[in-house]
């Protein structure tokens, strides 16, 4: 069967005889990163990021299946069968003629090689048939943020390309009035290229249209200046020259050959040299270097602000960011690029600020060193660092001069260094932010994050060479992750793959994971380029409080930390904390993920676990743990008193002296702490038992799965229940382990698990309460013993654990526990359409919530009694009663009670349709789909088939 696919446009795809219409959104996200990758297997973790990004479901290699064969039956059973399993993943066998970006790449890659030949009629040939191909933007329709971000900008690039080296070849054949229409809509849509105008300058100087040539330069220098702040480029300039001077090479000749193929500028004579008696020392360019538009952009500004002689002070650029992330490669890339913008001088001194071996370079030296390179005699430069600051400055008076000062340690080794007017420029790197240098110099701040993946990847096939990596794509995923995106990484482990080229890469990543710290991966015994060196000198360079708390931060199992945790494993009062965070930020060491939140890298992390475990003796490290455990404890269980009074959570010790407890005075600052804390919480509980803690991780649990239930979250809630009951088992506590089989139970029903494994974990939680006398425990089995058997439609067994749930409430004296039992009967017996036992359950529900404030309980209750009044056919009363619930959770979104309001939202939607308010019901159904997308909750679904069919009657 034939398979014409076409990406370069809205997605489309057709059997030959007919268009098959893909209507599922992820169904077209899978389609197109598979036609993208046609023959090559694409990894199920992959295909993940591709649906759901950086948030899958906690089943999504199940899900994932469940789409794949959708897709497939959507294609049918000729096109569906081209999709096969592999060890690695999927892929969709297709050749290059039949997906059009595979055509386009081919004919594009046909017209470089006879660009290269100077065939111009072939070239121009393959590259109208390419052209051709495109239909508008590329992967339209296809709602998946992660493929378009890796994808579009790379294929639009392409298209670009293939157009100008169309142009190139009209030019080079003569054809320059045909194409001046052409190229005037191209520099319209794309005004910052300036090949295409370079292009366009030729096509109109050929055509005798000098003036038009000259104000097409005037207009595109006119919009680099105004949206960029720059001039343009030398190839540009150059071209300009040459018009006014009438250049015969601008003539071309088609007989000849005309234009090289990389651009009709390449032609013109090349610029005079600069003087050469001036400072030249600009180290190396690093040769593979990649990515950082945005540190060349910022970095380009400055170099046009450095050229306008109305600036009263020379631009200073600082560029930030930890050990290895390339500062000192972006600073001489950039560098190199525009030295001849600096005709008398380039300038480059190490201020060893962060070095382990040797002691920072003190200013005094520093300017001696940039003295000396303009031939300043020794016996000139006078005594005193004011004084030799003034000569400096003098010295660079009236010069265009670039001075990279790298690696400083702080704003003392930079500020006597600066040149005092414009004309000069200067780019200084360091791990530290230098922002004193942002307020007294003004400078601009370029902070490097880690490399894109596909940056990552480019290093990867510069270094190691394309070849040999698209041997073996399935790998390139962990090659990636290997080097945590950092260049310095990178290039240590390509150095290994070039030093072992019989290594397969499956090889070359198994030898990098046998080593047993990321640190060893990238130790090079070269204190310039070990990863290890450089963070020992960040590490340094520290104040002692900043010290103590990178080194507890590795034992913080958590993503992210806030002041408080922080401050508990440090043992420091929260204002030193603080301070200490703002150090470690300064030296990026840490990152702030949100205000009070913070994040380290995963190398740093290694070094820190690496650093305590050297530095502090092992009870210091299990107090430490001891007291974040504690913290998150004692937080969350307020939290949870306030989100359910009508449990009775297991009680604790009095709290230590010292202890800071998180800001929760309502149910909505407990709510919202918990959201910022939840990371943290559920890692907490996955490493307590490991870590010698089990009493923490059966309490945690107990008190976090009230907010999981409530968001939604229950493959998380079933996971923690899980590490509670190994904590309950291993400490021989029978409470401990009736409460881990309770919430594994509750789990299991939530997600409708084997019946008889949850059945059985909540008996032999029943059973474990009654042995250790807990009547609020044995209450609260019977409720959510009660809870499984009325999803299970066993009204009998239903009836029974809930009325014991009931009395032993009572006898408990837990007004909250008896309207919790009462709204659950209200709710079950609407399924068994006994009505009026549900609204009067739910009325005395709602007047007990009402006099106990339990805004989360009343708020259940009034919908338990809307569902009860719309079951029974009574949609007014329904309405009254939903307009009584949407108020209140107005209010309750802050405390955890999402996935409750969404399922309000979405049965309220029913009604509004039942009523045949269509635009209504729509409003409702998509606030709900809304939260249930945040929450990537399956009940999405469900929202989304009413949506999909929202026609009332």
């Amino acid at each position: 069967m034939v398979l014409d696919a076409r990406l370069l446009g809205p997605l489309t795809v057709s059997d030959g005889e007919a268009t098959i219409d893909v209507p599922s959104g992820r169904q077209r996200a899978l389609l197109a990163a598979l036609l993208l990758n046609a023959g090559r297997p694409l990894s199920v973790d992959h295909l993940i990021e591709v649906l759901w990004d950086a948030e899958p479901p906690a089943n999504a290699r199940a899900a994932l299946r469940t789409y794949m064969m959708r897709l497939r039956r959507t294609l049918g059973p000729r096109l569906g069968a081209r999709i096969q399993t592999r060890p690695q993943g999927y892929l969709i066998v297709a050749d290059e003629n039949e997906v059009d970006v595979l055509r386009f790449q081919r004919h594009y890659a046909t017209a470089r090689a006879a660009a290269n030949e100077q065939d111009w009629p072939t070239v121009i040939d393959q590259l109208r048939r390419a052209l051709d191909l495109w239909r508008g933007e590329p992967l339209a329709e296809v709602p998946s943020p992660v493929l378009r971000e890796r994808e579009l900008q790379h294929l639009e690039q392409l298209h670009l390309r293939a157009r100008e080296l169309y142009f190139d070849a009209q030019l080079a054949v003569g054809r320059h009035e045909d194409v001046v229409l052409d190229l005037q809509r191209a520099v319209e849509a794309f005004p910052m290229r300036e090949q295409s105008w370079a292009q366009l300058i030729i096509a109109l100087y050929r055509s005798r249209r000098k003036a038009d040539a000259l104000l097409a330069f005037q207009t595109v220098r006119a919009e680099l200046v105004r949206e960029l702040g720059v001039e343009p480029g030398p190839d540009l300039q150059r071209l300009h020259q040459a018009v006014l001077n009438d250049d015969e090479h601008l003539l071309g000749s088609p007989a000849a050959g005309g234009a090289a193929p990389g651009g009709p500028g390449a032609a013109l004579p090349p610029p005079p040299l600069p003087p050469a008696v001036v400072p030249r020392q600009l180290p190396p360019a690093h040769q593979h270097f990649t990515g950082r538009v945005d540190g060349l952009q910022t970095l380009d500004a400055a170099l046009s602000r450095a050229q306008h002689p109305e600036q009263n002070a020379a631009p200073v650029v600082v560029i930030v960011g930890i050990s290895g992330i390339g500062k000192t490669a972006l600073a001489l890339h950039w560098a190199h690029r525009v030295a001849d913008r600096f005709p008398d001088g380039q300038l480059f001194i190490n201020l060893h600020g962060f070095d382990t071996a040797d002691r920072p370079l003190p200013p005094e030296v520093a300017i001696q060193c940039l003295l000396t390179a303009f031939g300043m005699p020794d016996e000139r430069i006078p005594a005193g660092l004011a004084a030799q600051s003034a000569l400096l400055r003098s010295t660079l008076a009236g010069k265009r001069v670039l001075l990279i000062l790298d690696n400083a340690g702080n704003e003392e080794q930079v500020s006597p260094l600066l040149p005092g007017e414009p004309g000069c420029l200067t780019i200084v790197t360091s791990r530290n932010q230098l922002r004193g240098l942002l307020v007294s110099a003004g400078a601009q701040l370029v902070s490097l994050p880690p490399l894109t993946v596909e940056e990552t990847v480019e290093v990867m096939q510069k270094r190691i060479g394309a070849r040999r990596l698209a041997a073996e794509p399935e790998h390139l995923d962990r090659l990636v992750a290997l080097c945590e995106r950092i260049p310095l990484a990178a290039g240590i482990l390509a150095s290994t793959a070039l030093a072992h080229p019989t290594l397969s890469i499956a090889e070359l990543i198994g030898l990098f994971e046998e080593m047993p710290s990321p640190l060893d991966r990238f130790e090079t015994g070269d204190t310039a380029t070990s990863v290890r060196t450089l963070l020992t000198g960040s590490y340094r360079h520290l104040t002692p409080d900043g010290q103590r708390l990178l080194r507890r931060l590795a034992l913080h199992h958590g993503g992210r930390i806030g002041h408080a945790a922080a401050a508990q494993l440090a043992d420091l009062s929260v204002p030193a904390t603080r301070r200490a965070c703002t150090d470690l930020v300064r030296n990026h060491l840490l990152d702030i993920a949100l205000p009070g939140q913070y994040t380290m890298h995963d190398l740093i992390r290694s070094f820190a676990l690496e650093t305590v475990q050297r530095e502090e003796s092992r009870s210091e490290c299990r107090e430490a743990t001891a007291r974040v455990l504690n913290y998150y404890l004692r937080t969350l269980h307020r939290a949870a008193e306030l989100l359910v009074p009508e449990r009775r959570l297991s009680a604790l010790a009095p709290p230590p002296a010292k202890l800071h407890q998180g800001p929760v005075r309502d149910d909505g600052d407990g709510g919202a702490w918990y959201e910022a804390n939840r990371g943290a919480i559920t890692a907490a509980i996955r490493h307590a038992t490991g870590d010698g803690f089990p009493d923490y991780c059966w309490r945690l649990a107990e008190r976090a799965a009230p907010f999981l239930e409530r968001l939604g979250r229950w493959h998380t809630w079933h996971q923690i229940a899980d590490c509670a009951l190994e904590g309950a088992l291993r400490l021989g506590d029978p409470l401990a382990e009736a409460t881990a089989r309770l919430e594994l139970g509750g789990a299991g029903d939530a997600l409708r698990l084997d019946d008889a494994e949850t059945l059985g974990e909540l008996l032999r939680a029943l059973d474990l309460f009654t042995e250790v006398g807990s009547l609020s425990g044995q209450a609260t089995a019977h409720h959510r013993l009660a809870l499984f058997h009325g999803r299970r439609d066993h009204a009998t067994e239903f009836r029974h654990h809930c009325e014991r749930a009931h009395r032993l409430h009572e006898v408990d004296d837990n007004a909250d526990g008896v309207a919790a039992a009462l709204n659950s009967l209200g709710w079950f017996s609407v399924r068994f359409d006994d009505f009026d036992t549900a609204t009067t359950a739910c009325q005395e529900a709602i007047a007990i919530y009402a006099r106990t404030g339990n805004r989360p309980g009343e708020a259940d209750s009034w919908d338990s009694l809307a569902w009860a009044y719309q079951r029974k056919g009574d949609l007014a009363a329904a309405d009254a009663c939903y307009q009584r619930v949407l108020p209140l959770d107005e209010a309750l979104d802050r405390i955890g009670h999402r996935y409750h309001i969404a399922t309000t939202q979405r049965r309220y939607g029913d009604l509004r349709c039942a009523l045949g308010d269509q635009s209504g019901a729509l409003d409702y159904w998509r606030r709900a789909q809304r939260t249930f997308d945040e929450l990537n909750h399956p009940d999405r679904e469900i929202v989304r088939q009413r949506i999909l069919a929202s026609t009332c009657r």
